[in-house]
């Protein structure tokens, strides 16, 4: 006897996509909160913000667009969307954090991108 399986839509409703997107944004503010702390924000801090701010929102679109072009998305596929682009967050917020000319990492900029690190695992 065969049964009728029914196969769900796997699609990422609105309130899913609110919560995605205010989850990315909390990690860009606690990379926010994190720079503050000592009241003053330096400029490799900055350029780390901003580079935090534009990966994730990449990141966001990205599952976003998942969700859009597939009826159904296992949570493999999910996995290695997020492992790709934790790659390219790191990597952007380190080449962010090198200084213009000299091409430093501050200290500053190492403790930031040690929290972010560990955030995104």
């Amino acid at each position: 006897m065969v049964e009728d399986v029914e196969v769900l839509e796997d699609i990422l409703t609105e309130n899913e996509e609110v919560e995605l997107r205010s989850s990315l944004d909390h990690m860009v503010e606690a990379v926010k909160t994190y720079c503050e702390k000592n009241g003053k924000v330096t400029a490799s801090e900055k350029r780390i913000i901003k580079a935090m701010q534009a990966t994730t929102d990449d990141l966001t679109e990205e599952i976003v667009k998942l969700y859009k072009d597939q009826t159904q998305v296992d949570d493999m596929t999910l996995l290695e969307v997020v492992n790709k682009n934790r790659e390219k967050i790191l990597n952007d917020l380190l080449f962010a954090a090198l200084t213009p000319k000299k091409h430093k990492l501050s200290e500053e900029a190492k403790e930031v991108i040690t929290m972010v690190a560990k955030e995104l695992i």
